[in-house]
């Protein structure tokens, strides 16, 4: 009888143990968050236009104040759309900054 050597185990967390399980890098899809920021701008509105047809049934029941939600959360997403589109502004300069020394630090050492 041969001695035979114990099979090669194949599941994934002996290959993870292994290191042979490589995950590849993955960007994110949105740097700037302002498309994530009018995505919910336009939900609050759409829940501002559907509350304004039941005003009445609100205000008869109390809950008129309902109203008063997504008005606030229109109001803070346009304070949140303009700071994600200073901050990616700022990100912008100082990408171009970095471009602009990586370009002169290359053209200063090939002379």
């Amino acid at each position: 009888m041969a001695d035979s050597k114990p099979a090669k185990r194949t599941d994934p967390t002996s290959s993870l143990a292994r290191g042979e399980i490589m995950h590849p890098e993955v960007k994110p899809l949105d740097l700037s968050g302002i498309s994530s920021v009018l995505t919910g701008i336009t939900g609050w509105v759409i829940a501002l236009v559907v509350l304004l047809f039941f005003r009445d049934d609100l205000r008869r029941s109390g809950y008129g104040w309902w109203l008063w939600v997504p008005v606030t959360g229109i109001a803070l997403g346009l304070i949140g759309l303009l700071y994600c589109r200073r901050r990616w502004a700022a990100i912008q300069r100082e990408h171009a900054a970095e471009a602009a020394a990586a370009q002169a630090s290359e053209g200063s050492s090939s002379s």
